[in-house]
């Protein structure tokens, strides 16, 4: 028996729906609770090369057969295969191949083994099955496969395979181009991409466009724009090739260059939209939003003008703080097209802005229907909330933020802050334990966030344990060890301060925080004053001229009755910045040398720009003040 590679996915896609409804009636008795993932589902995220060869679904040809299949019959299944070779003749597939039972065999167990998310073993079968025939579609699909695996012999060998079998498929070399790139041949990737182009020159947009996502994905700015130069039809000054470079020079925000690309371009197609907005985009970018408006003002007035260009030109506008004329850009592109998320998006924006908060959440309201790909609208729906007054409300939103979100550290933030208002630290705190569990990557993260939120509550004592907690679990991380340490200082634990800062110190010898914050501290809280000078003029060493040095140093010469040189270096911290601290230690010094209304006018300088700093207080008061 005969079958064509087509014929024998629209079985095994059969078979393997039939195998997944079967293990959803098992495990859940309902039909709806798809409790194995889709091989997608489980490997999808696996590995940067699959993303990057832009391939969105490797059950493409699962999810072109019909959906009532599932509710087939052992008997339609053989109807399909008794069908094959009609189809066969009407459709004169390129190749057939002998159907012996250890092929289907091989297909079928490796989409079964994709379906439980056994990466491997399909890996490994798809590559016995596309050995066995000289078959371009199956050997596609064991290089798609393979490029799960991250085992670069096997990808290798798929798409040599491919290649063998298909040498005049341009999407073969498109595919091995990422592959290429990430083991660093670049001239490789080069090489493979010129082929593509040249056996398909009708894809040359798509082609470039996805060998400029492959290089911003893994090469270097250098590498990557250096590998766009050398494609012939940049060699050849096609203009495709050229707004390609420009393009990822925008990317790479090297503008001056997208700018060199792109006026060429606009000088003989200067009606060209893409061009246009791209050089609209570098301007805003330059801080040259006014030149980006007067550049698409007459193309975004023109009829025919795409949704793109008159967005650009609205979001122009709105930085330059037109509002109300961006706003009437984007009302008119929803008018004509209510489902561009885009414009919904600047919209419920401009409504954040202007601090209407019903009428952003009403934009948002309807991104979210349409569906949020960026997984944003959840947390502007909270600020609007905040806006209206709804806490409880906001809350609900903040928390619903999903963890892929670019926002779901500021929808935490936001969370928390709403809690802390409400003087529900208690809940607040719970909330943040909760993330420690459901994000161990980002436990320490959330560790040192609670442990900072408890210190600014005066909860000394409990930022203490919870820092300790933290170290058990990261025992030489510096941001814990130094945040248990400053704590531990005003808790009179000066043996824990001193431990943990010679542990970061053990890591990291030239850490000039932690020399300047023990130095500092056994200036102040102890007679050891030849040991902290020693600290702190080898922390002054590795970052010189820094004030808060400049001020330890001037502190640790007070401390040892050298005044000269204590009043010089606290002039020079003082100036430098005029912190309330510096300005306490450098009017005790000059007390004490004598310059008593000079000591008292600063002092007076330091309660006008904090009338509530303790130390300059207790300062004055020392001194009779």
């Amino acid at each position: 028996m005969l079958l064509n590679f087509t014929a024998i996915i629209t079985i095994v896609c059969y078979l393997v729906k039939t195998i997944r409804h079967s293990i959803k009636i098992k495990r859940s008795g309902r039909f709806n609770m798809d409790s194995t993932k889709s091989f997608m589902m489980n490997v999808g995220q696996r590995t940067k090369y699959f993303a990057l060869i832009g391939l969105t679904s490797l059950m493409t040809a699962c999810a072109a057969t019909p959906a009532q299949q599932t509710q087939a019959t052992v008997d339609e299944t053989q109807k399909v295969v008794k069908a094959a070779p009609e189809v066969k003749e009407k459709k004169k597939p390129e190749v057939t191949m002998p159907m012996s039972p250890e092929l289907m065999y091989y297909i079928l167990t490796a989409e079964v083994a994709g379906q439980r998310g056994e990466v491997g073993a399909a890996v490994e079968l798809y590559e016995r099955a596309a050995d066995m025939v000289k078959s371009p579609k199956l050997a596609s699909r064991s290089a798609q496969v393979a490029t799960l695996s991250r085992n670069e012999e096997r990808i290798s060998h798929a798409l040599d395979r491919w290649l063998e079998v298909d040498p005049n498929n341009a999407d073969v070399y498109m595919m091995r181009a990422p592959f290429l790139m990430m083991q660093k041949d670049y001239d490789g990737a080069v090489q493979a991409i010129n082929k593509a182009l040249s056996l398909a020159p009708e894809n040359q947009k798509v082609y470039l466009v996805r060998a400029t996502e492959s290089l911003a994905e893994v090469a270097p700015p250098e590498e990557a724009l250096a590998s766009l130069q050398k494609l012939d039809l940049y060699q050849q000054g096609h203009p495709d090739a050229h707004y390609a470079y420009a393009r990822l020079a925008f990317f790479y925000q090297q503008y001056p260059i997208t700018l060199a690309e792109i006026d060429p371009l606009l000088k003989t197609d200067p009606d060209n939209e893409s061009y246009l907005v791209l050089k609209a985009d570098t301007l805003q970018r330059l801080g040259q939003t006014k030149d980006g408006i007067k550049l698409l003002a007459k193309p975004a007035a023109k009829e025919d003008a795409s949704d793109e260009l008159r967005f650009t030109y609205g979001k122009l506008l709105g930085d330059d703080g037109q509002l109300d004329k961006a706003r009437t850009i984007f009302e008119s592109i929803q008018a004509d097209n209510p489902e561009n998320r885009d414009v919904l998006f600047a919209l419920g924006l401009l409504a954040l802005e202007e601090k209407d908060g019903e009428k952003a959440k009403s934009y948002f309201s309807d991104l979210l229907q349409l569906g949020d790909p960026t997984n944003q609208a959840a947390y502007f729906m909270g600020i609007a909330e905040e806006l209206n007054a709804n806490v409880d409300a906001a809350l609900v939103w903040f928390a619903s933020v999903p963890v892929q979100s670019s926002r779901f550290d500021l929808a935490q933030t936001h969370y928390i802050n709403l809690l802390l208002g409400r003087d529900d630290i208690e809940k607040a705190r719970e909330h943040l334990a909760q993330l420690r569990k459901q994000l161990p990557n980002k436990a320490l993260q959330y560790y040192l966030f609670e442990a900072s939120l408890l210190r600014d509550h005066d909860m000394k004592q409990e930022a203490f344990d919870l820092l300790t907690k933290a170290i058990k679990h990261y025992p030489k991380n510096e941001d814990a060890l130094y945040s248990r340490a400053m704590i531990a200082e005003s808790l009179d634990k000066l043996d824990v301060l001193e431990a943990d800062l010679k542990q970061i110190l053990a890591n990291d010898p030239n850490n000039s925080q932690a020399l300047n914050a023990l130095g500092y501290t056994l200036t102040d809280r102890t007679d050891r004053h030849q040991e902290a000078l020693k600290l702190i003029q080898r922390a002054l060493e590795l970052k010189p001229g820094d004030p808060f040095y400049l001020d330890s140093l001037g502190w640790v010469y007070y401390r040892l009755g050298d005044l000269a040189k204590a009043e010089k270096y606290l002039r020079e911290a003082t100036e430098a910045n005029p912190d309330p601290e510096f300005i306490a230690h450098l009017g005790e010094v000059l007390w004490q040398r004598g310059k008593k209304r000079e000591a008292k006018d600063i002092w007076d300088k330091g309660l006008l720009q904090d009338p509530d700093n303790k130390l300059l207080i207790e300062t004055m008061r020392r001194f009779g003040q």
